[in-house]
């Protein structure tokens, strides 16, 4: 009895899900006048999109040796900022991994003021064209500003106070 109960439970793990949802959070922080960036997304959705590139095997004892450097790789195709139209560029900071989802964290340094932020995020639409990714911005004083990047989104400029 106790099996057939577990059934269901064992079918929901193994299908695949229905939402393709990620969130990217920007956060500016005026005393390291730094954006800080978190990413989150599903686990096993961003290493079936590198599967052509690599088999990822994200926090197991075959993970690839430049995991990190593969999915920077895929991210610098799929976000595009910039402030004021001037390009930004990232530094990876890290990544971690709670059950199926993975948070990825970069930084981008030397941003005084949040400006005119321009931003474009692709990420997994090239796989999933059901996927949806939200874009959060925060700021000191400011309500937080939200984004739904759906496929062939335009670029969207959150404007300066």
């Amino acid at each position: 009895m106790k099996s057939l109960l577990l059934v269901p439970v064992l079918v929901g793990l193994l299908a695949p899900h229905d939402f393709f949802v990620s969130i990217l959070t920007i956060r500016h922080t005026p005393t390291s006048q730094t954006l800080d960036l978190t990413w989150q997304m599903t686990a096993h959705d961003i290493e079936h999109a590198l599967e052509n590139v690599a088999l990822l095997k994200l926090n197991s004892d075959k993970e690839h040796p430049k995991a990190d450097s593969i999915l920077n790789a895929y991210f610098q195709e799929h976000l595009v900022m910039s402030m004021n139209g001037d390009p930004l560029s990232w530094t990876w900071v890290g990544r971690e991994l709670e059950g199926e989802t993975l948070f990825c964290f970069l930084q981008v340094n030397n941003v005084d003021s949040l400006g005119a932020l321009t931003v474009s995020n692709t990420l997994l639409q090239d796989l999933y064209y059901e996927q949806q990714n939200i874009v959060h911005v925060e700021q000191v004083g400011r309500p937080m500003r939200s984004h739904t990047f759906i496929l062939n989104t335009p670029a969207v400029t959150f404007s300066a106070p």
